[in-house]
């Protein structure tokens, strides 16, 4: 545990240099071109290669040594930065060129998380899995819990370069974190690929997904949820910032985001439920949270439901992480997790592309004083400027708490997989059909 924690580290300051940047180009698009689209674009720059490079990106952790993957994809990153703060330097900034220096970083960063993820299983005990689950969760999300403050803050004094270069720098934290790692616990050691060579190796991912129907229906249902949930991220600053400044924004995320915490303690605390009643619990408080959330513009309620929402999505990701490990071998997992978050997290990519144009080109107009839905919902809602996005946030818990139902309907299914996982297993167990191209 030790030296996952040392690991945990170096995300934990990386994950707070990467949410500057996000929080500083989120407000720079926001100010620049004033919708939602604007915001959206950036975010699915940013996060798109994350989630295309995600196979390979698991492929390379399960065939080199996991740490060494995650310092070249956190120092390479960098590259990208430089590209933004170039273009950043223009009188006036073309947002093409930004955008390329965003895509530029995630590309390498996309190294990181399915090492990440796949070094829980190298570093810690079955029996810790889901307090890792929570650690995890919690350094990696530092940047929706520190970051907003620390951006609200600085922006206005360093400016946006400065956040770039503040991010930059977290590298040499994480490059020595993951070398300490690797020196104490030494190379990790890998094989060959075998067989037809790296493209097959890369569908092992998806055979450990075929064998097991309890975790393709996991996979489906998180899909469903990583849209919801981007909705809300793509949407919370275009329904507050018309009504709050750029520091009231950070301190506003910042508080939302403590929830984190109380979804890490809370996982903590509740460790010794099933994991499917972690994942159906979370979601229907989750679903909840995110329509009272959708009501009102006060600062205050926006913080407070925002916490919810943060405090029982822990629970799901902690529900779902440990059904994964469960039903996966370790010494596959980086390529299950890569394949799994690609699927997953297209949910991100479907939710960056359609709630910007959703929200401005549908709803907003419905929403405005004299609109068709202002008569029904202006009293409970309100009308006018963000009105819109508040709507589609609504929908987005309304489908996130059906998620809880569906989930609690198929727990039997969905937590069939790590049962069978714990079993002697014949042919087709995911393990004997990797291991014809096992590394």
């Amino acid at each position: 545990m030790r030296y996952l924690s040392l690991l945990l580290v170096g995300a934990l300051v990386n994950s707070v240099g990467s949410g500057l940047t996000a929080f500083g180009l989120g407000v720079f698009a926001y100010n620049t071109y004033g919708t939602a689209s604007a915001v959206a674009l950036v975010q699915l720059c940013a996060f798109a290669p994350i989630v295309l490079l995600a196979p390979l990106a698991g492929a390379l952790a399960d065939r080199f040594d996991r740490r060494l993957m995650m310092l070249l994809g956190d120092g390479c990153s960098v590259i990208g930065l430089g590209v933004v703060m170039v273009a950043l330097g223009s009188p006036t900034p073309r947002l093409a060129y930004v955008l390329a220096g965003v895509t530029a970083s995630s590309c390498f960063a996309a190294l990181t998380e399915p090492a990440l993820r796949a070094s829980v299983s190298d570093l810690v005990g079955e029996e810790d899995y889901v307090r890792s689950a929570g650690m995890l969760q919690a350094a990696s999300s530092a940047r929706y819990l520190l970051s907003p403050l620390l951006a609200g803050l600085l922006l206005p004094v360093v400016g946006l370069r400065g956040l770039l270069v503040l991010d930059a720098s977290t590298c040499l934290v994480t490059a020595a974190c993951s070398g300490a790692v690797m020196r104490s616990v030494g190379r990790r050691r890998t094989g060959q690929w075998e067989g037809a060579g790296l493209s097959h190796h890369l569908l092992g991912g998806w055979r450990a997904l075929s064998v097991r129907p309890g975790l393709r229906s996991l996979v489906g249902l998180m899909t469903v949820m990583t849209l919801t949930i981007g909705m809300l991220q793509v949407l919370l600053k275009p329904i507050m910032l018309p009504h709050v400044g750029t520091a009231a924004m950070g301190r506003l995320e910042t508080v939302a985001a403590v929830g984190i915490l109380a979804g890490a303690g809370l996982v903590t605390a509740l460790g010794r439920l099933r994991p499917t009643t972690l994942l159906s619990l979370g979601a229907a408080g989750t679903g909840v949270s995110m329509v009272l959330l959708g009501l009102h513009v006060w600062p205050w309620w926006v913080a407070l439901t925002g916490f919810a929402v943060f405090t029982f999505l822990g629970l799901c990701n902690a529900g779902a992480e440990t059904l994964v490990r469960l039903s996966i071998d370790k010494d596959h997992q980086a390529r299950a997790w890569g394949t799994i978050s690609l699927v997953t997290q297209l949910g991100y990519l479907l939710a960056y592309l359609a709630a910007g144009p959703l929200a401005d080109r549908l709803l907003a107009p419905l929403m405005e004083p004299g609109g068709a839905l202002a008569p029904s919902l202006g009293t409970l809602m309100g009308t006018g400027t963000g009105r819109g996005a508040a709507l589609l946030v609504v929908l987005a818990g309304v489908l996130t708490t059906g998620l809880a139902v569906l989930t609690h309907a198929r727990r039997q299914i969905l937590g069939g997989a790590a049962v069978e996982a714990q079993e002697p297993l014949e042919a087709p167990a995911v393990s004997a059909a990797l291991q014809h191209h096992s590394v």
